[in-house]
């Protein structure tokens, strides 16, 4: 799935975490990163941690609108970090692909996926 930041016109290829087992796994035991998104269905708060994580990436929460909320760089065994504001969607990227997201920017994902 292609997530975009309608803000900059930055875009990523991200895998999707609909259920709860991509969920849990997450990016543990992956070898180097790669972008993920995961769908929530409901607005709360999602505390994520990064054991068995080898390498920091960003943790970006965007809101049911489609708006980054906000962002946190998560490094390698870190054991809790909990949004601050309720979200719908968590997309954990590289460092260099989080980069280009900002908490207030507008995101859109491929048409469809809300009804996944």
């Amino acid at each position: 799935m292609i997530v975009r930041n309608k803000n900059n016109g930055a875009k990523t290829e991200a895998l999707t975490a609909f259920s709860i087992l991509p969920q849990i796994r997450g990016l543990m035991f992956r070898a180097r990163p790669v972008c993920i998104l995961f769908d929530f269905r409901e607005e709360a708060i999602h505390p994520i941690h990064s054991l068995f994580v080898f390498f920091p990436f960003y943790a970006i929460y965007i809101s049911k609108e489609k708006r980054v909320l906000e962002k946190a760089r998560i490094g390698p065994f870190h054991l809790l970090h909990r949004n601050s504001s309720a979200a719908r969607y968590l997309l954990e990227t590289d460092v260099k692909t989080g980069e280009n997201f900002s908490p207030g920017d507008e995101v859109e994902f491929d048409a469809g996926m809300e009804n996944k």
